[in-house]
């Protein structure tokens, strides 16, 4: 092929990129698919043998040599200041997510969790998630418009994750919890800027201390709910995990049980609208809905990279990765790799077999996925059965800025 010039640079931080990366990608997986970015000092890979290799490779984890280092400086360290301390707990809060730990700790609050998101249980949530959805539906029918990210999708699943899953009722919501979200979502980003970084520091902050109160009211209670925060209660006092990683994971599984299903819905809606035979195959058949979700996590994934780091110098595809070395294995690019998907850049309800990435692989595989499919596969089924004639109001739609949880700010849409 007649080497051609990148469409756009792979700029995480350009919205042009983010709108629409998949250009890029292809000249990427073409050209360049192990591509090495100096001034970061990581590799960009878009190929899915390549990262397929990499997500279940045990060579490729998670860096916690250098985090035990980093916390050793700190302890070591007075803070100047309330700021400075705040900011120091943040980031030790930070680097005991469950998805930033390797094993056997990640195996052992993995286990923790596990019982959470078994089939039988997620399945029995079913009718709670589709009276939510035609509340909600009802709430805004006779007014002929919304917005289906801030109307529908982001309450759906803050309902959800908040109220049965961490078992806080809607009263005992903090009123900025969606702005914490957003903040979140740009301090795990790649190639994160520093007022980015500070403001989710921030959050991160707010957050602790929301879940510390809310810690305590639970333990003060006769007897613990079965819920996440109970279950992380009663694995501390088992003496499973420590205070920490439970006030950590608490505001882990508040960020992460809602923000990409909430982009997944947005997504998945958009592009049926601008595949209308797409979408009119899917309201002829409703029994499509696994397929389209599924097809829509490899078109447009909300999950657009998931970053490894080099345990040991390794080779991947005749390159040596050096240990150390960041590895951002590209989601959206292997989903639409020719060498695995026939015909990838066209949107097919119909594609059958999908082995899409877009919920990784091997030990760190989204434990909620099976959650979050069905609570967009509910979601989107109502919206377009209920909703039969849903059009777009506007071409200007804007991209979130976070490039890892890649969704949209807002979608408007009649009806």
């Amino acid at each position: 092929m007649t080497q051609k010039t990148m469409p756009l640079p792979f700029n995480p931080r350009s919205a042009e990129f983010r709108a629409n990366p998949y250009p890029t990608y292809h000249y990427l997986r073409t050209h360049d698919p192990l591509h090495y970015r100096p001034e970061r000092k990581d590799w960009v890979l878009t190929r899915y043998a390549d990262i397929i290799e990499v997500l279940n490779n045990r060579h490729f984890g998670r860096s916690e040599s250098e985090q035990e280092k980093q916390e050793t400086v700190v302890a070591n360290q007075a803070p100047i200041n309330r700021l400075l301390s705040v900011r120091d707990e943040s980031q030790r809060l930070m680097k005991l997510w469950l998805l930033l730990r390797n094993p056997p700790d990640h195996t052992r609050l993995r286990r923790i969790l596990r019982n959470h998101f078994t089939q039988a249980r997620i399945q029995a949530l079913q009718t709670h998630i589709q009276a939510k959805a035609n509340t909600l539906i009802e709430q805004i029918k006779e007014q002929s418009k919304m917005d289906i990210i801030n109307d529908f999708a982001y309450p759906l699943t803050l309902d959800l994750n908040c109220n049965i899953f961490l078992g806080i009722p809607p009263q005992e919501w903090h009123p900025s919890f969606k702005q914490w979200t957003k903040n979140l979502s740009l301090v795990t980003d790649l190639d994160i800027t520093p007022m980015a970084n500070e403001q989710g520091l921030l959050a991160i902050a707010g957050l602790a201390e929301y879940f510390r109160n809310r810690i305590v009211k639970c333990r003060n209670d006769s007897e613990l709910q079965d819920n996440l925060i109970s279950t992380f209660i009663k694995a501390e006092i088992g003496d499973q995990l420590s205070e920490d990683e439970l006030v950590a994971n608490c505001i882990l599984m508040f960020f992460a049980g809602h923000v990409t299903t909430s982009h997944l819905i947005g997504i998945s809606i958009l592009t049926l609208l601008n595949h209308p035979e797409q979408l009119q195959l899917l309201q002829a058949d409703s029994t499509l809905i696994e397929m389209t979700i599924s097809e829509v996590l490899r078109y447009d994934s909300p999950a657009q990279t998931m970053s490894r780091i080099a345990l040991s110098d390794i080779s991947l595809s005749n390159q040596t990765i050096c240990k150390g070395e960041t590895i951002n294995c590209i989601i959206g690019a292997a989903n639409r790799d020719p060498a695995q998907f026939p015909d990838p850049d066209k949107f097919d309800i119909r594609r059958e077999p999908n082995l899409h990435l877009s919920f990784g692989q091997g030990i760190h595989i989204c434990i909620g996925r099976h959650l979050a499919k069905l609570v967009a596969e509910i979601a989107v089924s109502t919206l377009v059965h209920r909703l039969p004639s849903l059009s777009l109001t506007t071409d200007a739609l804007e991209w979130e800025d976070s490039f890892i949880g890649h969704g949209l700010k807002s979608l408007p849409v009649a009806f």
